[in-house]
This record gives structure tokens, C-alpha cells and sequence, in this order.
């Protein structure tokens, strides 16, 4: 039998993990979620808090994160199935540490948690960025209620009605500003019909007439919203993706303390041209001590297609089941040591949290 192939067997008891990664995901969502608007409630001069509405928002919060921190709690306390399963890959401690040459493998042991880190503090930075775009949209709709509230009022006509299949439809209006015509696009973000020569209420900025709106349309700018939107979109992605990646490599990086390195030849297969890349590369590894193992590469910003060039490549191994990790001697761009996620193969696919 070769080394980190799965010949557990038995059932695996997988429901309670996912129940709890399933509220933590979503109590974390909430939790951001309330967090950007309550707290764009009350930074926003114009906004007016109804009674309860503040209590009940922290309530939320409160819940949310509560929900939270007993996920994680609960998932920290059980060990994960794989890893039960996998415990007898580790390594006789006479053959943890070989031939580790000029590099310092306690000290990269120590960047895995280090990279871990790292992933957390992307998480916050796009949380920031979630916030930026909530703060955004709100000083976006602030500015065309300011509009609405302090700005000329003249009568105006609609000179055009704009329906495109693709893009957000218009209205052209003329109104004048003192004995000066001036011609306006703007946007609708409502359901009204308008025809041409319909009359309309134009109000205009004394400052910049050329900013307008309408009593019913905010005339809000598209590319300013989309600067706001796009980036809240991309925050949603990867703030759970970061925060996976963080729990994963603090695994990794326990479970390395666990069974130390293992000095090893590694060559990396990728899964074309047969497969198509619908699997990550599998890493063939083959101990200095006569053992061997197939593990497969785990996505990860650290990946090793680009290793495929040079077979045997020298590595050390460590940790175990879904939370290994090859250490090369040196990466396809860097002559520095490069650590690449894997895990043992014959591991289901489906996990979260590493």
C-alpha cells in the first residue's frame, strides 16, 4: 500500500460539520451585512432611525455573532473525519526530519501559519471594501436627496424617451437656467411612462446646472454606482473564500507540528491533456525511504501546475489527510522553498475549512 491513500473504512460522520459550517457561513454574512448598515445609519446626517430600529439592528448583530463564535467553536472541537481516518500516514519519528540541507524547516513550519495569517488580513481589507461600497451608495443617494431638497426648481420638457435593450433607460429634457436652454440625460431608475413633450419638474444644482434630476428620478450616475456595486459584489466572493483559506492553512500549519517533514523526491502531474484540467495536479511522491504516496494539489493561490517542468523534484511532506503540505525546495519563479496545499487521494472532494 503506498503511503496517503485512504483505506479507512466505515461511515463517515460529516452531517453535524456541515450544519455548523452552514450557520457560521451565514451568521457571518449576516453579521457583515448589519454591520455596513448600521453602521452607514449612523453616519448619515439625513437618515432618521425609527424607534427600535436601532436596538433591533444590534439585537442582530449581537445574534449573529454569537451564532458565530459557537460555530466556530463547535467546529474546532471536532476533528475532522478525514484526519481520523488518515492519523496512521504520520511518519516514524526516527524519519520526521531528513536531509534538510541549508533551510530552516521549524521556520517555514512558522510561515505556514504566517500565510494563514495573511488570508485573514485580506478578509478584513475586503470588508473594508464592502463598507467603502455601502458608504459609497448611501453618499451617492444623499447627494440627489440634497439635490431634491435644496436645489432650482424650473419647468422642463421631455425632448426624448430612451428604452435600450442593453443599459439602463433615459429621458432627454430641456429646461432653461435663467434665459439660457439647456438639454439633459437622465437616467430612470422607476417604472413611470414618459412620452415627448411631457412636462416635467427639472431641478438643477445653482452651482452646476448641468447636474439635474427630476422630483421622481435621482439621476443617480451609473459608473459611480457600479464603482460602488461591482466592488461590494467582489467583496461577497472573497471574504468567505479568504476566510476558508485562513481556517485551512491554520490546519495545515497544526498539523504539521503534528507529524514534522518528511524528506521526499515529488513530481508534479497535471491533469492535461487527457482530463482537462478538471482535477487539480497530482503530486507523485516517493520518500528517501523507499516509500511512496500519490497526493493531489488542493486549489490554492500556492499552486504547482507550474512545477510540472522538472520531475523529482526535492520536498519535504508533513501533516495529514486533507491538511498536507508539500514544501518545495525551491518554486518555478523563486529559488526559495515553496509550500503547496494537498491531500491524501481517496479523500472525498467536498469540504470547507480545509
Amino acid at each position: 500500500m503506498e503511503l496517503g491513500e485512504f483505506t479507512g473504512n466505515g461511515p463517515r460522520p460529516r452531517g453535524r460539520r456541515g450544519l455548523w459550517i452552514t450557520v457560521g457561513v451565514v451568521a457571518a454574512l449576516v453579521f457583515v451585512v448589519f454591520v455596513a448598515g448600521t453602521t452607514w445609519s449612523l453616519l448619515e446626517p439625513g437618515y432618521v432611525l425609527d424607534d427600535g430600529e436601532l436596538a433591533a439592528d444590534f439585537g442582530v448583530l449581537a445574534a449573529s455573532l454569537s451564532l458565530l463564535v459557537l460555530s466556530v467553536w463547535r467546529l474546532r472541537s471536532m476533528k475532522h473525519p478525514d484526519d481520523v481516518a488518515i492519523d496512521r500516514w504520520q511518519p516514524a519519528s526516527k524519519t520526521r526530519a531528513a536531509d534538510t540541507g541549508e533551510h530552516d524547516l521549524d521556520a517555514h513550519t512558522r510561515r505556514l501559519r504566517l500565510i494563514g495569517l495573511r488570508a485573514y488580513g485580506l478578509m478584513v481589507l475586503w470588508f473594508g471594501v464592502f463598507v467603502g461600497g455601502i458608504v459609497g451608495l448611501g453618499a451617492i443617494d444623499s447627494a440627489a436627496e440634497a439635490l431634491l431638497a435644496n436645489g432650482t426648481r424650473v419647468p422642463g420638457v421631455v425632448v426624448g424617451v430612451h428604452n435600450p435593450t442593453k443599459g439602463a433607460p433615459s429621458i432627454g429634457v430641456s429646461y432653461h437656467v435663467g434665459q439660457a436652454l439647456h438639454y439633459a440625460v437622465i437616467d430612470r431608475d422607476t417604472d413611470l411612462t414618459y412620452f415627448e413633450f411631457q412636462s416635467v419638474t427639472v431641478i438643477y444644482d445653482p452651482a452646476d446646472p448641468d447636474r439635474v434630476r427630476t422630483l421622481e428620478e435621482k439621476n443617480n450616475s451609473d459608473f459611480l454606482t457600479g464603482l460602488c456595486v461591482v466592488p461590494m459584489l467582489l467583496a461577497l466572493v472573497f471574504m468567505p473564500c479568504c476566510a476558508f483559506a485562513g481556517a485551512a492553512w491554520r490546519r495545515r500549519y497544526r498539523a504539521v507540528l503534528k507529524t514534522g517533514w518528511r524528506s521526499a523526491r515529488v513530481t508534479v502531474v497535471p491533469d492535461y491533456p487527457i482530463r482537462k484540467n478538471r482535477d487539480m495536479p497530482d503530486l507523485h511522491v516517493s520518500y528517501d525511504d523507499g516509500t511512496n504516496a500519490r497526493l493531489r494539489a488542493l486549489a490554492s493561490t500556492h499552486g504547482s501546475t507550474n512545477l510540472r517542468h522538472e520531475p523529482d523534484r526535492k520536498a519535504w511532506v508533513g501533516g495529514t489527510g486533507r491538511t498536507m503540505v508539500v514544501l518545495f525546495e525551491r518554486g518555478r519563479w523563486r529559488n526559495v522553498p515553496y509550500a503547496v496545499p494537498a491531500k491524501a487521494l481517496g479523500l472525498t472532494d467536498h469540504r470547507f475549512l480545509g
